[in-house]
């Protein structure tokens, strides 16, 4: 009985002092590690990365071997450009997406931000004059 109790408390003497060791381990890579300055940067500074560009790039990885029915290969493709015009897309439709798509790069360069309300409003516009003039 007696040695069982000398057993807990060694078991006990030895988990704490471990604890203390490697909270002191801890305390002092925290305090070794040096601080890192990080530039300051000025928000909306920035262009912002083109998302339909890197899909298109994506896409142009994945399927680059495969040829289209006119034997245009997706290899080719770099930015979104690239795709609408190998895509087989009325000629129409190919001008809206290059419309939207023009917006879209409008909306990530903070300093174009005044052109893209002004083409946003002409877009709006235009839209409010066709539905009032064909209203259904």
């Amino acid at each position: 009985m007696k040695t069982l109790i000398v057993l807990f408390a060694a078991l006990g003497i030895v988990v704490s002092l471990t604890s203390c060791v490697e909270s002191n381990k801890k305390k002092q890579e925290i305090e070794v590690a040096p601080l890192e300055e990080k530039p300051v940067v000025k928000k909306d500074t920035i262009k912002k990365m083109n998302l339909l560009d890197e899909q298109a790039k994506m896409l142009g990885k994945v399927f680059g071997d495969v040829d289209t029915e006119e034997g245009r290969a997706f290899s080719k493709v770099n930015n979104y450009q690239d795709l609408l015009e190998q895509g087989n897309f009325p000629p129409d439709i190919k001008k809206h997406l290059y419309e939207q798509y023009k917006l879209y790069e409008l909306s990530l360069d903070p300093k174009k931000k005044d052109s893209l309300k002004l083409v946003f409003n002409k877009k709006l516009n235009e839209a409010l004059a066709k539905s009032v003039s064909n209203p259904k």
